[in-house]
């Protein structure tokens, strides 16, 4: 087998953390988990669709969920309940370091 072929590349103190986080909870030295990800993000494979299948119809089925809970909540007889959902909602993507809104320019 060949020499494996060095490549290098500077990123944000932020993204090396989270390449480190990620390596660590996978149990892979990081460059056995840089490796797999490019490996898996040049593959043009059916595994990479199917993953971005499973997001839309995960997508999908959330907004379903969202849509009917709103419509429930908005006939529901205590007419301030919809509005107690929404803000706890809120306080639950804060308290998890969410966006409540999604980043300016987004599609979706």
């Amino acid at each position: 087998m060949p020499r494996p072929i060095s490549l290098q590349v500077y990123v944000s103190p932020e993204l090396a953390e989270q390449v480190r986080a990620a390596a660590e909870a996978d149990g892979l030295a990081v460059s056995e988990w840089l490796r797999s990800q490019l490996k898996k993000a040049l593959a043009n494979s059916p595994a990479g669709a199917s993953e971005r299948d499973l997001l839309d119809k995960l997508y999908r089925q959330s907004l379903f969920a969202f849509v009917g809970l709103d419509a429930l909540l908005s006939g529901h007889p205590d007419h301030t309940l919809r509005e107690r959902a929404h803000s706890a909602w809120k306080a639950r993507c804060k308290e998890v370091g969410m966006a409540v809104s999604p980043a300016k320019g987004a599609t979706k």
